[in-house]
This record gives structure tokens, C-alpha cells and sequence, in this order.
């Protein structure tokens, strides 16, 4: 989405308070403790978004420690600034633009499949993680690469084998896959179907739920991980099944509560913990995911992230203890589409 789209929205959400604020409290709903804390965790991001924009190129960007903003400065005067906001300040070494050079020249390392690295705001690093089921000239060729940048890179190790989830049980399928529904969208009037480019790969005609015989109109995969399908039955609702509406699409943040849906695993949550990751998976590099603790599994591929009414993903895969989605906001910018 862009900057404007989201001011927009900013100022709507901040009218929309204003007004309930307005409403006698004897007549105004208690909020629940989850939306409570939604609303508070969308009130901080709001206001370091315009910090960090405010330090510039000074900016080490930002983090979420149980919804409340975190911002890394580089000197005292950036502190002051922050402080001055209302948020909590924090002395790092490296600046966002540094940590996006170095993972970006973490880039240029390839063929490593079950590989991965991204920007952890929460300690000033590019996070770069082998799983176990890397070659070990795999993973010595990953690990040798990130020492290179000293503290703006850590390396770690973790147990598993990274897979796409496209079987299982889900929402929409083929004849040769299972996969779920991302978001439904629009382009003009026309409605389509957003879901991962790993599944429309594979073509056919994908059904399920209220619609059928719904045809590949892009995917994208490897590199993106996105995948568009006609909704031949008319349009869908912006929401997800839950109920919860999806009015807006906003940028992920590490630390960041998100709730997800699949239809192998259904809902869940979890947390943000690396932005603009590079995902090495059998078939390739995924770029600008970013990495959760939500837990899915084969069959959710293509469902959505989400933080309260702000749509953030869809699924591309994981293991059983990390899950990449790539950024909803990515997808409408490049198939120039709205949601539904």
C-alpha cells in the first residue's frame, strides 16, 4: 500500500476513535482484551512509522516488545527525538539502510537451498539461519558469507527442513493440489482471487468454497510468491472467515502480533521476527518475506496474515517452527490491485 493509502487510512482509523470517544461512556462497548490490545499495538506503529521517518537516514528502525514501540537511534540526539514522542528510545550500532546493505548483499550467495536471512530490528542484525537440512558445504558457504559482516550479522542454526505447503486439506484446489485463499481482490470492478504463486504454478482450474472453475491470471514463483485466479462466481468479501474485516494492507514489523489462517491448521497466532528475508527454498529463492512463530502446515500455502482490520501476507511455507509469508502490500503494488 502506499504512503498515502495509509495516511489515509491512519486518518480515517484516528476520526473514527475520535468520534467513539465521543459516544457516552455508558453507551460505548468495553473493548475486548485482544482488540484492546490490537488497537494500542496499531497506535504505536503509527507513531514510530513517523519517527523513524523523522530521523532519517539516522533511523535504525523499529521493533514491537509486547505492542509498545521500540526505536533504535544511533546517538543522543535521536534519542531525544524519540523520547520527546512519547517512545522508548534505544542506542544501536547499525542503521536500517546498513543492516538492508548487507542483506541485500547476502543476496548475491546462491544455490543454498534451506538457507535464509533477514533483518531482525529487535537486535540491530541480519538473522541468518541454516536449517539442518542444508548440505553442510551448504551451510559452511552460508555461514562464511555472514562473518564477513561481523556484529551486523548473526548466524544460527535450527532443526527441520524448510518446505512449501501446498497439500493437505484447504480452501481451494486442482487436480494436483490443496492450497488456501489468501485475500480477495479486485482490479476496478473485476473480482480475483489472491493466493501463493507456488500454487498457480501448477495451472488448471482451482474450486473450492463458493467458487469454481477459477483460472491462473499470474504467478510469480520463485523470486515473489504470488498467484492471481479469476472469481468466476462474482465478487467476495474483505474479510477473513472469521468474520474479522481486511480494510487496509500495511507493512509487517518484527515483534508485531498477527493472527493467521489456514485451512489445514485454521487460526493462530504469532509474532514478527524478521523483515525482508531471502528465503532459500528446493525451488528457490524466495525475497521479501518476512518470518513468524505462527505455526502452519501443508495445505495453509496462500492463506493470509493479518494484524486486526491490516491485511500483512500470504503463506509461502516453513517448518514446524518458523512460517514465511510474502508482504500483501507487494502483491497489490505489483498486480495494481485493491481489496475486495
Amino acid at each position: 500500500m502506499t504512503s498515502r493509502k495509509l495516511a489515509g487510512f491512519t486518518a480515517f482509523a484516528s476520526a473514527a476513535l475520535a468520534c467513539a470517544l465521543c459516544v457516552p461512556a455508558a453507551n460505548a462497548a468495553p473493548l475486548s482484551a485482544e482488540a484492546a490490545f490490537t488497537l494500542a499495538q496499531g497506535n504505536a506503529m503509527t507513531q514510530a512509522d513517523q519517527v523513524t521517518a523523522a530521523l532519517g537516514a539516522a533511523s535504525g528502525g523499529y521493533y514491537l516488545d509486547n505492542g509498545k514501540a521500540i526505536v533504535n537511534v544511533l546517538d543522543d540526539a535521536g534519542a531525544q527525538k524519540v523520547e520527546a514522542a512519547g517512545l522508548t528510545a534505544k542506542k544501536v550500532t547499525h542503521t536500517f539502510a546498513a543492516l538492508t546493505g548487507v542483506k541485500n548483499a547476502m543476496d548475491n550467495v546462491r544455490n543454498v537451498p534451506q538457507t535464509s536471512w533477514g533483518i531482525d530490528t529487535s537486535t540491530n542484525q541480519v538473522v541468518v539461519t541454516i536449517f539442518s537440512a542444508a548440505t553442510p558445504a551448504t551451510a559452511d558457504k552460508v555461514a562464511t558469507a555472514a562473518k564477513q559482516y561481523g556484529d551486523s550479522a548473526r548466524v544460527e542454526y535450527k532443526t527441520g527442513k524448510l518446505e512449501l505447503y501446498i497439500a493437505d486439506g484447504d480452501a481451494i484446489q486442482n487436480s494436483s493440489a490443496r492450497c488456501s485463499l489468501g485475500f480477495n481482490v479486485k482490479s476496478g470492478s473485476t473480482p480475483y482471487l489472491l493466493t501463493a504463486g507456488h500454487c498457480t504454478n501448477l495451472g488448471g482450474t482451482w474450486s473450492g468454497g463458493d467458487v469454481s472453475g477459477a483460472r491462473v491470471v499470474r504467478s510469480d514463483c520463485p523470486g515473489a510468491d504470488s498467484g492471481l485466479l479469476t472469481r468466476p462466481n462474482g465478487s467476495g468479501p474483505g474479510r477473513i472467515n472469521t468474520g474479522q474485516a481486511i480494510t487496509s494492507a500495511a507493512a509487517p514489523q518484527v515483534g508485531e502480533r498477527i493472527s493467521k489462517q489456514g485451512s489445514t491448521t485454521g487460526g493462530g497466532t504469532g509474532q514478527v521476527t524478521s523483515v525482508d528475508q531471502s528465503v532459500n527454498f528446493d525451488v528457490g529463492v524466495l525475497n521479501h518475506e518476512f518470518g513468524t512463530t505462527a505455526h502452519t502446515d501443508h495445505g495453509d500455502s496462500g492463506g493470509p496474515a493479518y494484524d486486526g482490520s491490516k491485511g500483512l501476507g500470504t503463506l509461502s511455507g516453513g517448518n514446524t517452527t518458523v512460517s514465511y509469508f510474502y508482504p500483501l502490500t507487494r502483491e497489490l503494488s505489483s498486480y495494481g490491485l485493491t481489496l475486495a
